[in-house]
């Protein structure tokens, strides 16, 4: 491919992009795919001889397209965002374009001092004035944090396990999936991990953590690290961080705030409560990536005294020093990997090109969408809320798990809406998560509209429910 090619390709990719943000998939939201249906069709060795870009592309929409679930289609509302934007876009091509290795200062003075700037700028809109770095996702961000936590307590890097109390860690039962696996990877153990007890509100109940903590200290363990959740997977409940950090008061316990999925609501003044007890943790991260319109992957860590991670992290070899070192930031310190991509850049577009009253009124709006949907539910004499929302999730069922379930499908089934499930109380919930960038008031309207119709068995044929994207 020469350059020109590339010129021409690029402006096509580019059209088709834009297309596909304005006028969105026009077929179903998720596939109707069985396992290894794409696999069948495709060559099982590589090509040969090149092939050219054209071909590629037919081929992309020939095959790749219909087995995609569309994540950003305004008509997705499953598992939580995971967003796009043109802004993110533009700055993710741009770092493609560079692709610079910003794992030190020398190798990329640009990327780490855009990517201070940046942190700076979001402590700035959520209220925490901590250092910070850009994680891919907050599960590397929990992988962090217990980490520096373990290092605080033991040293372990240096030492080993070998001789030393056991840590514990202690998290929600509603906390999502990836706490465990870090606390796995920083060899805490299941057996060593406690899943604390929710309230009514599917928060994390402080009394039972405190009692959690003082029988392991009865018995001779060493407590390490709590994390608690603003804003859980599924149903976003807040644990209640200042009690927690009451609990913790002079116990040496890291505290990790994990807020991926609604931490960027905390942008919006009247929802800045969902920082209430922040400032006494040791470490938090939001996920741009979900709820501020920035490509994945992009995961905002903020940590209050970095030299505990720094000390779980930082390895200088030889081929590695410089002159800058101990003056210049290094964030190969601050993560797993020693490559680090130039994420930045995008969030430094999205972030200039909505500025931070356009993020804001999106964000708004997804909150309304909520708040409307919640009280159509509330309004259906065959449906029920399972709890309040107090921010983007719906989650509702019909009493009956397999009449809940049924729905679900029947919905997802058009190809029209995609929903996904959880448990509440063991009762099985469908959720309804709204975010996605594109999203408007009208998407909201039609999913109600399909919800009816499926509880009412009067579903009419997909094609005249309409994608309500060009409507709207």
């Amino acid at each position: 491919m020469d350059r020109q090619q590339f010129r021409v390709l690029g402006h096509q990719l580019i059209d088709w992009i834009a297309d596909y943000m304005e006028e969105g998939y026009d077929g179903p939201v998720a596939p109707d795919a069985a396992p290894g249906d794409l696999l069948a069709k495709l060559p099982e060795g590589p090509p040969q001889r090149a092939e050219s870009g054209e071909a590629v592309f037919e081929d992309f929409k020939a095959l790749i397209l219909p087995g995609v679930t569309h994540w950003n289609d305004p008509r997705f509302f499953g598992y939580f965002p995971c967003n796009h934007s043109g802004p993110g876009i533009l700055g993710d091509l741009l770092s493609a374009g560079l692709n610079v290795n910003a794992m030190s200062w020398a190798t990329s003075p640009a990327a780490t001092e855009l990517e201070i700037r940046m942190i700076d700028w979001l402590g700035q809109m959520i209220g925490l004035s901590w250092p910070g770095c850009i994680q891919e996702t907050a599960s590397t961000g929990l992988i962090c944090a217990a980490l520096s936590a373990r290092e605080r307590a033991a040293h372990v890097n240096k030492d080993g396990f070998y001789g030393k109390a056991p840590l514990t860690a202690y998290t929600s039962e509603h906390a999502n999936s990836a706490v465990i696996k870090a606390v796995w990877i920083a060899g805490f153990g299941d057996a060593y991990l406690r899943m604390v007890p929710a309230g009514a509100d599917y928060a994390m109940d402080a009394g039972a953590l405190a009692r959690q903590i003082d029988q392991d200290l009865a018995d001779g363990l060493r407590p390490c690290l709590v994390i608690p959740t603003v804003g859980t997977t599924s149903s976003t409940a807040v644990d209640p961080v200042g009690a927690i950090a009451d609990v913790c008061e002079g116990r040496d316990i890291w505290i990790h705030v994990d807020a991926a999925m609604v931490g960027s609501a905390a942008i919006l003044p009247e929802m800045r409560w969902l920082m209430d007890g922040v400032d006494r943790a040791d470490s938090y991260s939001f996920n741009p990536h979900k709820w501020l319109f920035t490509n994945f992957d992009c995961s905002a860590y903020f940590c209050k005294e970095p030299m505990h991670l720094k000390r779980a992290l930082s390895i200088m070899p030889e081929f590695l020093k410089t002159d800058h070192d101990g003056v210049a930031e290094n964030f190969r310190d601050w993560s797993l990997q020693l490559g680090r991509r130039f994420r930045a850049l995008k969030l430094w577009y999205v972030i200039r090109c909505y500025g931070v009253t356009g993020l804001q009124e999106k964000i708004r709006l997804h909150l309304r969408m909520a708040r409307w949907l919640a009280d159509q539910v509330k309004a259906h004499p065959a449906l029920r809320l399972a709890v309040e929302p107090r921010l983007n999730t719906v989650c509702f069922h019909m009493g009956r798990e397999d009449r809940t379930e049924a729905l679900m499908r029947a919905v997802n089934q058009t190809g029209q809406a995609y929903l996904t499930h959880t448990k509440l109380d063991d009762r099985y919930v469908i959720r309804v998560s709204f975010g996605q960038t594109h999203s408007k008031m009208a998407h909201a309207e039609a999913l109600w509209t399909l919800i009816c119709k499926c509880v009412a068995g009067d579903l009419a044929s997909p094609s005249s429910l309409g994608n309500a994207q060009s409507d709207a």
